[in-house]
């Protein structure tokens, strides 16, 4: 049962992203306003020309990590600060729209909690000399 939930999350956190991802990228999503000082720093991050091109080609590559079921452990380390960065920005500048942010930020983690195993080696402190592991 707990397999099943966590493949459903998993198929449904790849499509959100992964829809979410392609319509910023081809441009069809009108401009976001956000009330001050939000809106300025957002619409700074797009004029910059590449730091939300970034964070859309992300999205599409986490989207299609959890749909194929491949590097999904890697995709969840990589995706974040992209959904911390997300939740800090709505509760300090755009409280009303944090719901949104709140639910990508818990599925993430969630799937980083479902996926904790993967992760234990890295977690592992281990003296490495002369280029040998002890």
């Amino acid at each position: 049962m707990k397999q099943k939930l966590a493949m459903f999350v998993r198929i449904v956190f790849g499509i959100i992203l992964l829809g979410i991802g392609l319509v910023n990228l081809s441009g069809m999503m009108p401009a976001m306003q956000y009330p001050e000082p939000a809106n300025t720093l957002m619409n700074s991050f797009i004029t910059s020309g590449y730091i939300m091109v970034i964070v859309s080609l992300l999205k599409v590559i986490v989207g299609l990590s959890m749909l194929s079921n491949r590097f999904v452990p890697l995709a969840l380390i990589l995706f974040m600060p992209i959904s911390v960065n997300m939740i800090l920005f709505h509760a300090f500048l755009n409280f009303q729209g944090i719901l949104p942010a709140l639910m990508i930020g818990s599925i993430n983690i969630y799937l980083l909690f479902v996926n904790r195993e993967m992760y234990k080696p890295l977690l592992k402190s281990k003296k490495i000399t002369m280029g040998a592991r002890e």
